[in-house]
């Protein structure tokens, strides 16, 4: 199956062992597909991926304290593990082709646990059925039926579509002001009062206005403590509210894929806005904070 017009090429990562014999010719598969792959016997050019034998030709008869040393020192291990890590930081789906060992397995659960699509592709050769592979996103029992399932739904990768839709992160501060706007609809849906929400918002604000860590451009060196802040918490409202973060996430992704958007001079994207919605953006922010207010028959047709 091709790929639909309004579906993405997928950024592969594909997760097998030096021994399966298949492996290039997935590779050459999946390419011919439209897909972009990341082949980690041949990770960049001019390099031909990642070999014990490259540390030490008796590795073979390495013990376990030998092993986790030349694992941590040694340059070469850590320039491997690079590649491949950035490689499974790049992509937005894994495939997992067996025959294959650990190495191959912790990639797939490490893509799976960062929300991408995962794909266990099967193989009769030394076959075993495993019931933990219902973690992933399908299994298949051949490339092409793999290649049919991401032919219908566009990859969970959040900064493409943002990057496609015109978006940009070159003002920090305005796409922090768009997650407040999405934390607010949470509020409300978590049944949160509107006199509730305007004066923690605005008791925050006076806060923080009034310590020293952030001046009027902010303070980029607390950005990674404050977005801990909201992680955590996001994962504990997801947890009691028993909301199923990833597939909640993949849902989401599809509905925005196929949404309208516009960026602002920030590169923050919006939905196209209503004349309406320009005139009560305009009117309030022409008001100091302490005149903010509108008349609920403004709202009506937001």
């Amino acid at each position: 199956m091709s790929l639909e017009n309004n579906i993405r090429s997928r950024r592969i990562y594909l997760a097998s062992s030096w021994r399966n014999k298949n492996q290039q010719e997935l590779v050459k598969v999946l390419r011919e597909a439209g897909h972009e792959v990341y082949d980690f016997k041949n990770p960049a050019p001019g390099q031909n991926g990642f070999a014990w034998s490259q540390l030490d030709p008796d590795w073979l008869n390495w013990t376990p304290e030998k092993y986790a040393e030349f694992l941590i020192t040694h340059p070469v291990a850590a320039e491997g593990f690079a590649h491949d890590k950035a490689a499974l930081e790049w992509c937005d789906t894994c495939i997992l082709a067996l025959p294959c060992g650990r190495s191959a397995h912790l990639e797939l659960g490490y893509a799976a646990g960062q929300g991408k699509d995962t794909f266990v592709l099967l193989d009769e050769e030394k076959f075993e059925p495993e019931l933990m592979y219902l973690l992933n996103t399908a299994i298949a029992t051949s490339i092409e039926e793999i290649i049919d399932l991401m032919a219908v739904r566009n990859p969970v990768d959040i900064p493409r579509w943002h990057q496609e839709n015109g978006g940009n992160f070159n003002t920090p501060g305005s796409h922090a002001i768009r997650l407040l706007r999405e934390v607010v609809e949470l509020c409300m849906a978590a049944g949160a009062q509107e006199k509730d929400i305007i004066l923690h918002t605005k008791l925050e604000a006076i806060r923080q206005k009034n310590k020293s860590d952030f001046n009027e451009n902010g303070n980029p060196d607390s950005l990674p403590d404050e977005w801990a802040d909201c992680k955590i918490l996001l994962d504990l409202f997801a947890h009691y509210s028993n909301i199923d973060r990833v597939n909640a996430v993949h849902t989401k992704v599809d509905i925005l894929w196929n949404r309208e958007w516009q960026a602002d001079k920030d590169g923050v994207l919006w939905r196209p806005t209503t004349k309406n919605g320009s005139n009560l953006l305009e009117t309030l922010a022409a008001q100091s904070p302490d005149q903010m207010v509108i008349k609920d028959e403004e709202t009506a047709s937001e």
